[in-house]
């Protein structure tokens, strides 16, 4: 099988390590051996082999490639040194290295030769992959399943026994037995062995192996999906990187450059080891496009003032909008949702409203959490398209309706998701290397809407039904809420660490004007960025340079929260709370962490030095203006106390756009460098 864009690149000699500098008792093999045999620190009978003949993928065996075998023996050898572990069995000391050598065959993908080329973009997908465990991290089955397309197209084009598929051969008795010889197949897409045991890659054989005749027995029906590891187990994906960087000072070998996890691996395994299925996240212009098209349908409740509520098509259209606005304001599971029932609301457009939901997995009972007027308006109109059959069914759930023909039916929404999102005219997504195509909506998304909304809101979206709704609401409260659900924090921070992503990639891209005390600094660390990249004659991509910026943005702990007239960048440190203007007039609050925003505005913030301002706050600012301005000049006011206070903040406000909200500019990016060092 060909590999696109792997190649080796010129190696220097790396310093040989004797077999003599690395004796140890728990290591019963040479140093220089290709197999070791390894055993617990106290109890030498238990042991393990690592196998370092592991196959990368353009077809050669770590052990011929100099740079990256040095590396992962020596990582190999000091992952046993109590400064970098508490390994002390030969099982996870195998594990450990298996996947170290796994990570180096999933930077060979990448046409990266050694650990010290990895960069903080190359970090980020390799974090995603390791999600989902070696069959992502190899891209095995991606791989596989090409090969056998390949397979199928050469058989369409010239026929051939079994399709082209190898029989398997019995070693013994040199006769064919049923089935194919999956260890051929995967070493035909310079896989490892171990890539055998994956499940999708077995399914797939199998399945093109009855297809061609080669099995008899029936076909898998559905290939598996990729699911999320466990978190300990993403941690043991994670910490031979976070190791690797520890012990650079120490190796024989090359190391990873630069910090891989500011937060720490175990923190970043807690964020990313949740959830199920591989669902992917949808893009936050088109979450934003649905949930705002929902909240107009809501309103705009197509069910309109007919009383015998029989057209179904409706009635399942804003049932699927009603669902929608529940799921992104209670970031709940889709059953948590479909059991709400008859009076799971209390509160009022003045007060505020609760909403009742079961709490599944965590307090397993019923809790109460605050909601948007916009959620009241779908329980409503929930309630009304529900109270025949709730009648009729003698149960208080709302997701049900009467049909014509007098039965309650259940209004699973989940199968109407996609076609909600036709009719309300949801942009096409287009994905790097494809072309534009309907986005596949699946209910596990939604958990994330709330943490999209509360990010990406100021982010050119045009959200006017939602702005109008929320306007009066207050998002910290429902985010406090949210967030003491682990699994849904997890996903809030997820999101909130894609989000910094998204800030950095767009500054150093140039397609972000920002100005303030933060927005300089960040556009400055870009332009170094951007220059040392120039420098060394590595590709400049906005998503490399903008990878290394949400780095130092992590390392510096930087807390971004939307504002309507600034981006806050304060991280959530005594120390910040000192320096943040919104804190000045409560110095005196030694405790205090992070930023006031109940004493935050426009012209406190564009002063403060933790302030990342943005085109759109010179939108909030003039707004602010006109209104002073109006209220100044008022005849009632003119010669008195308030219309004099007025006029000085006038002159504030005035001031504070000159200085500062109209100094945004985009950073001016260097040309690309052509590609990549040789």
């Amino acid at each position: 099988m060909t590999q696109a864009n792997i190649r080796p690149t010129a190696q220097p000699e790396i310093n040989a390590t004797t077999d003599q500098d690395r004796r140890a008792s728990w290591l019963h093999s040479a140093y220089s051996d290709q197999i070791w045999i390894v055993s617990d620190t106290h109890d030498q009978s238990r042991t393990a082999k690592i196998d370092f003949g592991f196959m990368l993928a353009d077809g050669r065996s770590l052990m011929n490639v100099d740079r990256l075998r040095a590396t992962v023996k020596e990582y190999a050898w000091w992952v046993r040194d109590s400064r970098f572990s508490r390994i002390d069995d030969a099982f996870t000391h195998a594990s450990m290295v298996r996947n170290l050598m796994n990570l180096a065959h999933a930077l060979t993908i990448r046409g990266i030769w050694s650990f010290a080329h990895l960069q903080p973009y190359d970090l980020e997908q390799l974090v995603e992959e390791c999600r989902y465990g070696a069959d992502a991290v190899l891209r095995a089955s991606e791989r596989v399943q090409a090969h056998l397309q390949t397979l199928a197209a050469d058989n369409e084009r010239d026929p051939k026994p079994f399709g082209g598929l190898p029989p398997y051969i019995i070693p013994s008795r040199g006769v064919r037995s049923g089935g194919a010889p999956t260890e051929k197949i995967v070493a035909a897409c310079n896989l490892p062995p171990s890539a055998t045991i994956l499940p999708r890659v077995s399914a797939l054989i199998r399945q093109a192996a009855v297809a061609n005749g080669l099995r008899r027995d029936p076909a898998p029906e559905e290939i598996p999906q990729l699911t999320n590891v466990t978190v300990q187990a993403l941690q043991r994906w994670l910490d031979p990187l976070e190791q690797l960087y520890a012990m650079r000072r120490h190796i024989d070998a090359e190391a990873i450059t630069f910090k891989p996890f500011p937060r720490g691996a175990a923190r970043v395994a807690a964020v990313k080891g949740v959830g199920t299925e591989r669902t992917p996240t949808p893009p936050p212009h088109l979450a934003l496009h649905l949930l705002e098209h929902a909240a107009r349908s809501i309103f705009d409740n197509e069910l309109g003032a007919r009383a015998d509520l029989t057209d179904r098509k409706a009635v399942v259209s804003v049932a699927t909008a009603c669902w929608i606005v529940i799921a992104a304001f209670s970031a709940r599971r889709k059953a948590e949702i479909d059991d709400l029932r008859d009076g799971c609301l209390r509160g009022n457009d003045a007060d505020g409203w609760w909403l009742q939901i079961y709490i599944e997995k965590t307090l397993q009972r019923r809790d109460w959490i605050p909601v948007p007027t916009l959620v009241a308006r779908a329980i409503g109109a929930l309630s009304e398209i529900s109270r025949a059959a709730r009648g009729a069914s003698s149960t208080d759930h709302l997701f049900q309706w009467l049909g014509p023909n007098g039965e309650a039916t259940p209004l699973d929404v989940a199968r109407h998701l996609d076609d909600f999102a036709l009719r309300v005219g949801v942009p096409l997504h287009r994905s790097s290397d494809s072309a534009a195509t309907p986005w596949h909506w699946h209910p596990h998304q939604f958990r994330r809407f709330f943490a999209i909304l509360y990010f990406y809101r100021f982010e050119g979206a045009t959200l006017e039904a939602l702005s109008h709704h929320l306007r009066h609401f207050n998002l910290e409260m429902t985010r406090r809420y949210v967030t003491q659900d682990p699994e849904a924090a997890a996903l809030w921070t997820d999101v909130e660490w894609g989000y910094m992503g998204h800030v950095a990639r767009s500054i150093t891209a140039g397609e972000r004007s920002v100005s303030g005390g933060a927005g300089e600094r960040l556009k400055k660390a870009a332009h170094r960025l951007l220059d040392g990249l120039r420098r060394k004659l590595q590709v400049t991509s906005p998503d490399r340079a903008g990878a290394s910026l949400a780095l130092i943005m992590q390392r510096q702990g930087l807390v971004l929260t939307p504002k309507p007239w600034v981006t806050c960048s304060c991280p959530k440190t005594s120390e910040a709370a000192k320096q943040a203007a919104c804190r000045r007039e409560h110095a005196s609050e030694a405790d205090a962490v992070g930023p006031d925003f109940a004493n935050a505005g426009p012209t406190i913030c564009s002063a403060c030095p933790h302030a990342i301002i943005e085109e759109r706050g010179r939108t909030v600012v003039d707004g602010e203006l006109n209104h002073l301005e109006a209220a100044a000049e008022h005849g009632a006011r003119t010669g008195t106390v308030f219309g004099a206070l007025e006029a000085a903040r006038v002159v504030e406000v005035r001031r504070a756009r000159e200085l500062r909200y109209n100094a945004v500019q985009a950073l001016e990016t260097p040309p690309q460098a052509g590609g990549p060092s040789p």
